[in-house]
């Protein structure tokens, strides 16, 4: 009798399992659909000129199609941004109303991929994989929250206050381009 029932039990654990399988798959099935459409809508917002694969992360996206348009090279113009900031990927330089300001490597790598999405939300997880190539150097995710920190405070220093980084709830960041002053 005991046997019976372990064999009865195994029956219907082997059945549940199989039942969870095959949801796993369907869901997995459903995320890369999901994926595949974020990475095509960010492409489009981005307005990059390659196409990538359905299953990259589309957090990953923007820092691939970054390091594709500089792979291009002409496809990517010298100077990101207009009004009162300017991105010089050729001098990797960072300029306020032509005065250029000073920042670290890592700053700049932040500011280079929001001047590239400028007036698009950028995500912690973005800025990490854009940063960090490799899962395994990736820092506490916070250490993104120190970089924008930084960034905003030289840049308002450098601007007389001007607020060039706008932080969007639960989502990200955006850089935003601001008109050179009247005068």
């Amino acid at each position: 009798m005991a046997d019976d029932t372990i064999s009865a039990r195994l029956v219907e654990v082997e059945a549940l399992l199989e039942r969870s399988r095959k949801r796993f798959e369907e869901g997995t099935k459903f995320a890369d659909e999901a994926h595949a459409l974020v990475a095509e809508l960010q492409q489009q917002l981005i307005g990059a000129p390659v196409s990538l694969g359905a299953r990259d992360d589309a957090d990953d996206v923007a820092s691939k199609l970054l390091a594709s348009l500089k792979a291009q090279g002409s496809e990517l113009p010298p100077t990101l941004c207009g009004g009162r900031m300017s991105v010089d990927q050729v001098q990797r330089l960072i300029r306020i109303d032509g005065h250029p300001i000073a920042i670290t490597e890592m700053e700049y790598r932040v500011l280079e991929l929001l001047a590239f999405a400028r007036n698009n939300v950028v995500t912690r997880t973005m800025l990490l994989k854009h940063l960090y190539r490799r899962a395994d150097d990736q820092p506490q995710p916070k250490i993104i929250d120190v970089f924008i920190s930084k960034l905003r405070k030289k840049l308002r220093m450098a601007s007389n206050g001007a607020e060039f980084i706008e932080t969007i709830p639960q989502r990200g960041w955006i850089l935003r381009d601001l008109d050179a002053p009247a005068g």
